[in-house]
């Protein structure tokens, strides 16, 4: 007491030297950050008394009931509202009071627990309970997770819980709650906590009902039943519950995912409006992330926590604001004051956000489709010097959420890449696929970071063996103690986003290619419409064809019936299409969705469905009558992409006429075209025999101006086309030619066939650009098919082009095909070697071919006068008997290479 009224004494003189006026003792204690401080004396003393009031000389001291020594003296007195306070602090004869006084000085769960292990023999019921809440509000709580003295206590209490003589429900309450709090799970105890709740259910007061069920939300499956009996007992209660419990129990059941609670989730929403202005932030924060959770749409109830939100948003944390934040997001709550408002208190406490904070808030901002520019450079200056602790799933989330605002650069996505690396051990299958899919969106290829994510998804998807582990160790990264540990299913989804992930980026693993479309198969049934469009769309971009998978899909999908939607139509047709994989189940059931929904498709959508059934050549006619139809009523409002999609895809349909009526758009789109559209439309219409010159010339102009850009099969089908219509540009010829010069080393067999052909056919004398062709057709005989035997040598006839040598190889190469060959291809070989007077050759290839003619043919036709003819002028001339087919004149008649 002496040095306490030294230190008063003291202070009293401070404050007389600095003001000149002496201080009341009592300002002292009204600037320390609690003033809870009780007032103590030998005399009775008035609640005013001492901090709170007026100077009595009858106060001893102040002190907070936690700081007072265990041993006070009996004599202290207080007013009746500290009794409670004055009791503690007395001594008590009791000796299980005593130990309470105990652990109620110990601060640590560490300390807590070596008391309890040394002393728990003496522990009544309030001593068990006592130091279980305690460790339970300990700060280092976690570090003593692990430690089995803490499962020894949980079950002392419990047992002792299970007496019902001096049980108390507040002892249950106290006893659930650290349980949940400690997630010490442990069936068997939680299973006898469960009947102890169940026995006192109406016993307990709302508030201890409400840690009740806050406990209960931690056991799982453990405590479904004791937990639906607390949530109908809490509802009868709701109306004497406070803030708190409200928020505490909204939490606990989205924690626990508990189903079939939408009345009380209803009772809980109006009790909360009605007393939404006591809540504090994180009441507010965590109801709202309960409804959230719960995927419960409440605009009232937003609205309400909304408007508390702007008038004290300065008091909301960062950790509050970000979860209300997340709930908006989640329930795409529309209120653009809100959602400013919320930006805005976002990026005035940015830099004190936790990387789970920073994640979520561009997880929202993604949500909401709302790029605030200013906000997202602010969060990734932030992030930059707080990347090291980013979790996976905070990386993961980061790098979804910016790519899907289009706001990953090349820097952000390097960053992000470079935290993966370091933590990609810890990854599950969706975490690959969700960043995968990031970097796709973005047309980010980020090698190094595609092999970890193939290596690991590959791991993931097969069996994880002790083989796998020695390679694992070669990689910078250690994942083998993590895939042992913890294996999680590929779904349906991870599967799908890895794919097109791969499709997008044509990166090409075939290790990897080969387990995603494994585990298509195996989890089939639980694939959705717009799963399997994404993977039929990703392995026809590919190049990848997957027949049995695309059966196992075509067995899926009539249970999509109505479902799909024309995205998923059209991805599933471009699918098939680029695989070319004609499913004739499959494309019937595709056929029959879009040919009802052909209104709904999207210009390019419409495209390419249409152009994956030509491709695939299915010829359905209510398909094809409705395409047309269609296609007429949208024409003014094609894009030039799609009539020229549009024009092939007609044309492949052998559905001529549409052709003639979209010709005036096509040729007004021909500005806009590149040098393969060009290619594209010129063969579209000589294919389906729509000659329109006028549109020609303004190709051939067009094809002039870009005559550096036009490919192999550009130049191929250009110049085919022209040949179709008989039409003889000279001008666009003269540069056509030099550029195939200029390829001639890149032809294949079918474009040096074809190009020859259409020179002959109209009659261009190009006696350099011939001798290269022909040079390189040295290089790929035996490569070329009977058609482009048929074509070349036919071509070397027209054009007066005589190589004996040549010619002797290809006959030698078309007699090794003669029994795939039509009537037309072995007219055309024989008439050619005729006119070239290649006796020798010509006998030779008639011998071979003379049989196999006479079973096939028709006898009428070109081709039969041309062949008939040939054989008996060869006849006449060699003295060889042939079979006397009948005697006709021969006709002139034009060989087509792609009829």
């Amino acid at each position: 007491m002496a040095s306490f009224d030294a230190f008063e004494r003291g202070f009293a003189k401070a404050s007389l030297a600095q003001d000149g006026v002496g201080v009341p003792f009592t300002n002292l204690l009204q600037l320390l950050p609690n003033k809870e401080w009780v007032p103590f004396g030998h005399e009775a003393l008035s609640v005013e008394s001492g901090a709170f009031g007026t100077r009595n000389p009858n106060v001893q001291f102040y002190l907070k009931p936690s700081l007072m020594p265990i041993c006070g003296s009996v004599d202290l007195k207080t007013h009746v509202l500290y009794q409670k306070d004055l009791a503690f602090l007395k001594k008590d004869g009791q000796h299980e009071v005593r130990i309470n006084k105990e652990i109620s000085s110990i601060w640590t769960a560490k300390e807590l627990l070596n008391f309890a292990h040394a002393r728990s023999t003496e522990f009544d019921l309030a001593n068990v309970v006592t130091v279980l809440h305690r460790i339970a509000k300990s700060a280092d709580r976690w570090q003593m997770k692990r430690d089995a003295r803490l499962g020894k206590i949980v079950a002392q209490a419990v047992d002792v819980l299970g007496e019902d003589g001096r049980t108390t429900p507040r002892d249950i309450a106290k006893t659930q709650w650290a349980i949940g709090r400690l997630h010490a799970q442990d069936a068997p105890v939680q299973e006898k906590l469960n009947r102890a709740i169940a026995r006192r259910m109406s016993e307990f007061e709302a508030q201890g009902l409400s840690n009740v069920i806050w406990g209960l939300a931690f056991a799982e499956q453990d405590a479904a039943c004791a937990m639906r009996l607390a949530l109908l007992e809490f509802h009868q209660r709701i109306g004497e519950c406070d803030p708190q419990a409200l928020s505490n129990v909204a939490w606990s059941i989205a924690k626990s995912l508990a189903a079939g609670h939408e009345p009380l989730l209803l009772a809980l929403s109006s009790a909360s409006i009605a007393r939404v202005k006591k809540f504090d932030p994180q009441g507010l924060a965590n109801l709202s992330w309960s409804f959230a959770t719960l995927q419960q749409h409440d605009p009232v109830l937003f609205a309400r926590v909304g408007e508390t939100f702007l008038s004290s948003s300065s008091t909301w944390e960062p950790q509050h604001i970000a979860n209300f934040l997340w709930s908006c997001a989640r329930c795409q709550v529309e209120s653009p004051p809100l959602l400013a408002g919320l930006c805005a208190a976002s990026s005035c406490s940015l830099d004190t956000w936790t990387c789970q904070g920073l994640a979520n808030l561009a997880w929202s901002l993604a949500k909401l489709e709302r790029a605030e520019n200013s906000l997202l450079e602010r969060i990734i200056t932030v992030l930059a010097r707080k990347i090291r602790r980013c979790s996976p799933q905070n990386t993961v989330n980061l790098a979804w959420s910016f790519a899907k605002l289009l706001a990953a650069t090349s820097a952000v996505l390097e960053l992000l890449a470079s935290q993966t690396t370091r933590t990609l051990a810890e990854f599950s299958p969706q975490h690959c696929s969700n960043l995968s899919w990031a970097f796709a969106t973005m047309s980010h290829m980020q090698e190094p970071l595609m092999m970890m994510i193939s290596f690991l998804t590959q791991d993931l998807l097969s069996s994880f063996a002790v083989a796998s582990c020695v390679q694992v160790a070669l990689f910078p990264f250690h994942l083998g103690r993590h895939m042992l540990e913890c294996k999680e299913e590929c779904h349906a989804q991870d599967i799908a986003s890895l794919l097109w992930s791969c499709a997008k980026l044509a990166w090409q693993d075939q290790a990897l290619l080969k387990h995603l479309c494994a585990s298509c198969i195996v989890k089939v049934e639980s694939f959705s419409a717009q799963h399997m469009a994404m993977c039929t769309w990703a392995l026809g971009c590919l190049t990848l064809p997957q027949q049995e998978l695309m059966h196992s899909f075509a067995r899926q999908l009539p249970r999509s019936r109505g479902e799909i939607g024309t995205q998923g139509i059209s991805n599933l047709a471009h699918g098939l299409g680029k695989q070319a994989l004609r499913d004739e189940d499959f494309l019937d059931f595709l056929s029959q969705e879009a040919s009802g929904s052909f209104a709904l498709f999207t210009n390019q959508e419409f495209a390419m469905t249409l152009w994956a059934f030509a491709k695939l050549h299915f010829l359905s006619p209510p398909l094809v009558a409705g395409a047309c139809q269609e296609c007429l009523e949208r024409r003014p409002h094609l894009l030039p992409q799609d009539l020229v999609v549009l024009s092939w895809a007609f044309a492949r349909l052998d559905v001529g006429w549409i052709l003639s009526a979209m010709s005036a758009e096509v040729q007004k789109s021909i500005p806009e075209l590149g040098p393969q559209d060009l290619a594209n439309v010129s063969w579209a219409f000589a294919a389906a025999q729509v000659e329109d010159a006028p549109m020609m010339s303004s190709i051939a102009q067009e094809a002039r101006r870009q005559i550096l850009e036009l490919e192999v099969q550009d130049v191929s089908n250009i110049s085919w086309a022209f040949a179709k219509f008989g039409l003889r540009d000279a001008h666009f010829f003269e540069v056509l030619a030099e550029r195939v010069s200029a390829l001639v080393g890149c032809l294949l067999p079918q474009n040096l066939s074809i190009l020859c052909w259409s020179f002959a056919k109209l009659e261009l004398q190009k006696p350099k650009l011939i001798t290269c062709i022909m040079q390189e057709c040295w290089k790929h005989v035996d490569q070329f098919d009977s058609q482009g035997v048929s074509n070349l040598i036919w071509s070397l006839a027209v054009l007066a082009y005589d190589s004996p040598s040549l010619c002797q190889r290809l006959s030698q190469r078309a007699i090794c095909l003669v029994h795939e060959m039509t009537a037309q291809e072995m007219a055309n070989i024989a008439w050619g070697l005729h006119v070239l007077q290649h006796g020798n050759t010509l006998q030779c290839f008639l011998q071979h071919s003379i049989g196999p003619f006479s079973r096939m043919a028709v006898r009428d036709g070109a081709a039969w006068v041309d062949f008939v003819n040939v054989c008996l002028e060869a006849q006449e001339a060699s003295g060889t008997q042939w079979p006397r087919p009948c005697y006709v004149h021969r006709s002139c008649w034009t060989p087509d290479p792609l009829g």
